[in-house]
């Protein structure tokens, strides 16, 4: 989705943002589209909600409120703070497009964090967790669940056009199996507001420090264990494969600040199999940006999800 020239000078008028120096898209991101704006007052990122349901606009106002909350609790990372524009307004819109700003932070992310910055997000998360757990406010919650039946319903009449539906199909049935295994799969505690997708990619570096945290979007209400879950999954692999050494490394960092339960370490498995299985429907069905990278995705997530089944130690990998 692209913004527009006539559209970037508006959002320069309506933010008082100075004179126009350039603005250019930035590359990655699987939804939303964002641009570096410059002007002669400063660098902002110009971000564009690609996914325009009436839940994403309430995770959207579920994460200002946090940023807020956080900010005022002295949360010691950087955070997305959206600008307010002339009339007051957080988001402005062009059409369908719905646009958000905020100022440039300075940073860059990674892509195969080291286990020093590993370390830092698991303190990084730790802390957020704990400053978090008991705000209130209003319940989104998790239909990951929902999503992978509708997905396995849409995907049980696959017709084969191109490689993506012949390797959808593939792997359908093997992942329905995995499913249906941890289908009632629930825990209940230790719920809060989680950030749904702290990995090395929504973190910023720098000079070797973690000094940011962004993309709060995907935010719901769920156990803390699934952050935990996601974020050592996708921050601790080897060459596709879950680091078990790393993610233990992970946990260690991570409750020098919050205590982990028996139970919250076995739901650890369960959680990172269940949110492969929504990743990989995800992608092969309602992955509107980057179309092209949909098999890629798909491939890492059967990749790790078939490490971990054919894994005979896995039961006991999180229980100490």
């Amino acid at each position: 989705m692209k913004i527009l020239k006539k559209e970037v000078l508006e959002i320069i008028k309506r933010y008082d943002l100075g004179k126009l120096i350039s603005y250019k898209i930035i590359k990655g991101g699987l939804v939303n589209y964002n641009y570096i704006l410059k002007t002669d007052k400063g660098e902002y990122i110009t971000r564009i909600v690609g996914n325009t349901n009436k839940q994403k606009f309430k995770q959207i106002e579920l994460q200002f409120k946090i940023i807020k909350y956080l900010k005022k609790n002295k949360f010691p990372y950087f955070m997305p703070e959206p600008l307010e524009s002339s009339d007051s307004k957080k988001i402005i819109t062009f059409g369908i497009k719905r646009v958000w700003l905020y100022k440039l932070i300075k940073g860059s992310n990674r892509i195969r964090p080291s286990l020093n910055e590993m370390k830092q997000m698991a303190k990084a998360l730790a802390t957020y967790h704990y400053l978090v757990k008991n705000l209130k406010g209003d319940i989104i919650k998790d239909e990951s669940k929902k999503r992978i039946i509708e997905g396995f319903e849409k995907m049980s009449h696959i017709k084969i056009k191109n490689n993506t539906d012949k390797y959808a199909l593939r792997y359908r049935d093997f992942l329905f199996e995995v499913f249906k295994k941890y289908e009632n799969f629930e825990i209940s505690i230790n719920k809060l507001f989680v950030h749904a997708d702290f990995d090395s990619t929504n973190v910023l570096f720098h000079k070797g420090k973690l000094t940011a945290v962004i993309d709060f979007d995907e935010m719901f209400y769920a156990p803390r264990v699934f952050d935990v879950s996601i974020s050592l999954r996708d921050s601790c692999c080897t060459r596709g494969k879950l680091d078990f050494s790393k993610a233990h490394d992970f946990l260690k960092e991570y409750e020098k600040v919050n205590k982990l339960s028996k139970i919250e370490k076995e739901a650890i498995i369960p959680i990172i199999l269940i949110a492969n299985i929504d990743f990989f429907i995800w992608a092969y069905l309602s992955m509107k940006k980057e179309p092209e990278n949909r098999i890629k995705y798909m491939k890492e997530m059967v990749l790790l999800t078939k490490d971990i089944v054919e894994n005979k130690n896995i039961d006991r990998l999180f229980k100490k």
